[in-house]
């Protein structure tokens, strides 16, 4: 009959037991190039191609330019081969918890103690390359403040931060439309 509307179907009840197997803890990944005198070198690099290339009149062919671009291209394959991705995984709340409470604070002000809980999180949190905290101290030692950050803040969004959509990418979303040919 026209104009009279259907109910809309229910839809089926969720299994509770399905939704608890589908549950798995939030994992992220830190990539490091841990070869710091890699690093430099393409700095020192930038810096000159920046030089050359304001420099007026020059032309691209012949210039310093394209060697410098191209010292940089193979650097870039050296640090390759240094980079390490390190996977973390959360704690879960009693695990998270329990770390904080493994590292009080040292006065009032202080809900956890700042210098021992980041190495300890990281090392908790670590499940490629696993690694004990006394391991991840050495490693610390030869890394910048910064990398050190990467890995604690990765440990400490893991364990803190609420992650409640689905992410989405413009740039994946466009490159896998155009490997199936649509757009």
């Amino acid at each position: 009959m026209a104009g009279q509307k259907t109910p809309a179907q229910k839809p089926a009840p969720l299994d509770p037991e399905a939704v608890i197997a589908m549950a798995t803890l939030r994992e992220t990944t830190v990539p490091l190039c841990l070869a710091g005198h890699l690093q430099g070198q393409y700095e020192d690099l930038e810096r000159q191609l920046a030089d050359a290339a304001a420099t007026v009149g020059q032309s691209l062919a012949g210039s310093d330019r394209t060697v410098i671009a191209q010292q940089m291209e193979d650097l870039r394959a050296q640090m390759t081969d240094h980079l390490v991705v390190f996977r973390l995984r959360a704690l879960g709340d009693t695990g998270w918890s329990d770390l904080l409470a493994e590292h009080p604070g040292r006065h009032g002000g202080e809900a956890f103690n700042p210098e021992t809980l980041g190495p300890a999180a990281v090392a908790a949190c670590l499940v490629e390359p696993v690694m004990t905290v006394e391991q991840y101290g050495r490693l610390a030692k030869g890394l910048t403040y910064a990398q050190q950050e990467s890995l604690v803040d990765a440990a400490w969004r893991l364990n803190t931060a609420a992650v409640q959509r689905i992410p989405f990418s413009l740039l994946g979303s466009t490159t896998s439309g155009s490997l199936t040919g649509e757009n």
